[in-house]
């Protein structure tokens, strides 16, 4: 083969997984350098002591360094490219934009096992099929060997190939099937054993759709004039109006034309019934791509999208970085849901993500909410985005559910919640409905308080308190996660009266099980689903629609749909008003409406019945009237006064240290070396240090800059500008920090 680097430098630049925002040269070693190195393929190489898992980035590189300093090439692991050019440019886009390595975002884009070095190879399994020989062969005439003749039997009464596992669990033998392969009789070929054997001939769908309404149709007919231009539509639909249909029958569109689809959902418990929906639906081959597979399962979705063979890929946050043979169509159900913002290292949004995908891809993004983000709204209103309504729901019999405020100042409450509602919700099972209460607080209670002289459970190393768990008992912080247990005194008074304070999904399920002895009560929080399957075994009993009470957190109230639902109980609708996030108010209206729709589905009327302190506010009264756009039109008003997001583009610079002193000084000496910049840099305002909302977590301190502007330039010039300024520090290395370029949340 005719060597790509003749009369070149056999110089090649790598993106490695460490903390540096450049890559890597290194020199080919003699035997590599007459075979392809395909760009986007991983290779190992030295780096300082020790050896690392790139991507190569870039071939015939011109080094900054003498060529003879560069070390060799150890290996190359990869015969062919696993992230093209688009997944290439798009970690590029990614790193600039989060100010990031790029070999982070690269790390980002590949599977655990690639990047532990695993061959890239599906797990496949061997199917077998009778051959047209051995279709029109009468088994009678193979008496010599019986067993042949039972197996080819069984193959012809199959028009599908059979897996070879599946055979043998019928009792036979490898052996037979190739005695049957040699005479002609039936053929063997490798399949993925996450795809049922298709053919490329089949039709796309295997059930007819559902007749749509003008609205549902309006809104495909839109997508679809424009279903291969790089436009991104916001579907605002209220709950239960029929999204989902939307995007089945634009995606039907879209495979006709041969071309893979990327649907993004917020959490792993929407995964099972959405995928279950869209394999009812296609022939295609229909994958997921998220947390709760193993780690082989994972790297066989992501090559089989990369490959062309998966139709349509479902999946959470980090599938929005899958890569495509063809991707013709995004799709990102629950669009302001806070779960595709990552939170830790490469803090990126998969919502973000898919916009600047369909653009590089030019293929359009279908963004869906029933309860539009505050960003995505000022996209829509500014005609930067298609706007596509449906404001009623999908069956023309179903009705919104009537909202009632509840007042609960100065009631007495049972474990959280009102006496008389226990009564309402009894009045709802026995006339065969199902109830969801909702509490968005995990735990038995969110603390422990001594009777005595008021102790209360608060945890070692975060301004947060120990929430009190029955099952396992133990006391437990959701910030930091250290657990230890229940005491039987107080520590401070060595009183043995120590009670529960509020109430979580854990206590509220023990009340509700008193309460209901006749219908079985299901708790659903991270406790309860955390085990593969759990939340795929609850839904199927919920589904048999059967008297019973739900009661959970905000996993209840993403997308499900619940068609016995008639009664839903929001035990405290306050927590928004309270918050220190500007945000607080916007997630209040959205979880509230969310969970709201969960009830009246179907046929039955629903009811909503909110437990509040602050029934007069107006706000709530726009929800309870299921005006989410008026609400969020007063939102819009109260952001553009105050000049927050999405008036104006933010970034956050976190900074952490064991002492406050500490991480105060080091912020502070950083935010007066960048002032000379800073205020050359028109529109830019730098705030802070500010302690955090939760200043003492993890036992360390935590201080952070706000940076504001109205222009995304100056922002990224300032962040670009504070961040050489803490490279160069001389206590950068005594205090950790981040940067979070549009966050979703203060703390």
């Amino acid at each position: 083969m005719t060597s790509l680097f003749d009369d070149e430098l056999p110089v090649i630049r790598v993106a490695l997984p460490v903390p540096l925002t450049r890559c890597f040269d290194y020199i080919l070693p003699p035997n590599l350098q007459h075979e392809y190195l395909p760009l986007g393929a991983r290779v190992r190489v030295p780096y300082r002591n020790k050896t690392m898992i790139g991507v190569v980035m870039a071939r015939q590189v011109t080094p900054d360094i003498p060529i003879e300093k560069l070390k060799p090439l150890i290996e190359l692991i990869d015969d062919a490219s696993l992230l093209d050019d688009h997944q290439r440019a798009l970690a590029q886009w990614l790193a600039r934009y989060c100010h990031g390595p790029i070999g982070d975002v690269i790390s980002l884009m590949l599977p655990t096992l690639l990047r532990q070095g695993a061959a890239a190879h599906i797990q496949e399994e061997t199917y077998w099929q009778a051959t047209q020989s051995g279709r029109v062969l009468a088994p009678d005439k193979m008496s010599r060997a019986p067993r042949q003749a039972e197996l080819l039997r069984a193959l012809q009464k199959h028009q599908q190939p059979v897996a070879a596992t599946m055979l043998r669990s019928l009792g036979f033998t490898s052996a037979q099937m190739a005695a049957l392969e040699d005479k002609g009789l039936a053929e063997r070929y490798k399949q993925s054993r996450h795809l049922e054997p298709h053919d490329d001939g089949k039709p796309v769908l295997a059930e007819i759709p559902l007749q749509l309404n003008n609205e549902q149709a309006e809104a495909v007919n839109a997508v679809l004039d424009k279903l291969t231009q790089p436009e991104v539509f916001l579907l605002e639909g209220i709950t239960g109006s029929g999204k989902t249909e939307v995007y089945l029958q634009i995606i039907e569109a879209a495979l006709k034309q041969n071309r893979q689809v990327l649907v993004l959902v917020p959490e792993i418990g929407l995964a099972p019934q959405t995928v279950n929906r869209f394999k009812k639906r296609f022939a295609v081959p229909v994958m997921t791509l998220h947390s709760g597979l193993s780690e082989k399962e994972r790297l066989d979705a992501w090559l089989l999208a990369r490959d062309g063979r998966a139709g349509v890929l479902i999946g959470t946050r980090s599938a929005s970085m899958t890569p495509f043979k063809d991707l013709g169509l995004i799709v990102v159900d629950e669009e302001h849901d806070a779960s595709y913002k990552q939170g830790d290292g490469i803090r990126y949004s998969a919502r973000d993500l898919a916009i600047v995908r369909g653009k590089m891809l030019g293929c359009p993004v279908v963004l869906g909410s029933a309860t539009p983000s505050l960003e995505t709204l000022h996209n829509a209103m500014e005609k930067r985005y298609h706007w596509l309504t449906l404001k009623q729901r999908a069956g023309a019999k179903v009705q919104l559910p009537d909202i009632y405020l509840h007042d609960i100042h100065n009631k007495k409450l049972t474990n959280g919640i009102d006496g008389r509602l226990l009564q309402v919700m009894r009045t709802h099972l026995e006339q065969g409905g199902q109830v969801l209460a909702f509490i968005n607080r995990r735990g038995f209670a969110p603390a422990l308080m001594c009777h005595d002289c008021g102790w209360v459970s608060d945890c070692t190393f975060c301004d947060a308190r120990m929430t009190l768990h029955r099952e396992p008992p133990r006391l437990h912080c959701h910030h930091c996660n250290t657990v230890s247990g229940i005491p039987l005194q107080c520590p401070k008074c060595f009183a043995t009266e120590l009670k529960p304070v509020g109430s979580g999904t854990e206590r509220m399920e023990e009340t509700l099980e008193q309460a209901f002895k006749d219908w079985p009560v299901f708790r659903v929080d991270r406790d309860t689903v955390s085990k593969k399957g759990m939340m795929e075994k609850l839904l199927e009993k919920v589904q048999k629609e059967e008297p019973c009470v739900l009661v959970g957190t905000q996993m209840l109230a993403k997308g499900h749909h619940f068609p016995a639902v008639s009664l839903v109980v929001v035990l405290d609708a306050d927590g928004g008003f309270y918050s220190s996030d500007f945000r607080g108010l916007e997630r209040m209206g959205q979880l509230l409406t969310q969970v709201a729709g969960r009830a009246g589905r179907e046929q039955r009327k629903g009811k909503v019945v909110v437990q509040t302190h602050r029934p007069e506010d107006p706000l709530l009264k726009l929800l309870a009237r299921h005006d989410y756009s008026e609400f969020s039109r007063c939102l819009l008003e109260e952001r553009r006064e105050t000049l927050l997001p999405p008036y104006s583009f933010m970034a956050i610079i976190r900074a952490e240290a064991n002492q406050s002193d500490l991480v105060s000084s080091f912020l502070a000496d950083v935010v007066q070396a960048a002032e000379p910049v800073i205020t050359q840099i028109e529109g830019l305002e730098v705030i802070g240090p500010l302690p955090s909302p939760m200043e003492r977590r993890f036992g360390r301190y935590h201080m952070q800059i706000w940076l504001l502007c109205s222009k995304r330039a100056p922002l990224h010039q300032g962040i670009a500008c504070l961040l050489d300024l803490i490279n160069r520090h001389p206590m950068q290395r005594k205090v950790r920090w981040s940067l979070d370029v549009d966050p979703q949340e203060l703390i």
